[in-house]
């Protein structure tokens, strides 16, 4: 019973070593803001990673036509790690982004037991080179790219 008692106060303390503050210190290596993949114009795009206000991962548009949505794929960042080869794994992974020169990044899926599924180079680009439509599916998600 005394085993027992001295896990739940050892685990109750671990818990209380991660505050809500603390959990929204979690930063990424990049810029807040709205990062598209380095191959489509920003007007154009119907995908794009979100960073924002302590939050990151994608926002798009899907369907027919890219006629749905956007649906709205970010978390919150509770904790931001070392991976490998300069990558930062968020929250618990599988997603990884890692900054690169000229001002762009890499975004990655990685499986323990796979390794890399896909990467994707991006850049950013400001809220109003985007079109109406993304603008307006940002806007009305509370997403801005704002810091």
């Amino acid at each position: 019973m005394r085993k027992l008692a001295g896990l739940s106060i050892a685990l109750a303390s671990l818990v209380a070593a991660v505050s809500p503050a603390q959990a929204q210190q979690a930063h990424l290596p990049i810029a807040p803001g709205i990062w598209v993949k380095t191959d489509t114009q920003c007007s154009a795009t119907v995908m794009a990673y979100v960073y924002d206000r302590g939050r990151f991962g994608s926002v798009y548009f899907y369907g027919p036509g890219h006629s749905m949505g956007p649906a709205n794929e970010t978390e919150p960042l509770s904790r931001v790690s070392a991976g490998m080869n300069g990558f930062n794994v968020i929250n618990d992974g599988p997603i990884e982004v890692a900054a690169r020169e000229n001002g762009q990044a890499v975004v990655r899926a990685v499986s323990l037991s796979e390794g890399v599924q896909w990467s994707e180079t991006v850049r950013p680009c400001p809220l109003v080179s985007l079109s109406a439509r993304f603008q307006a599916g940002l806007t009305r998600l509370g997403l801005t790219g704002r810091p």
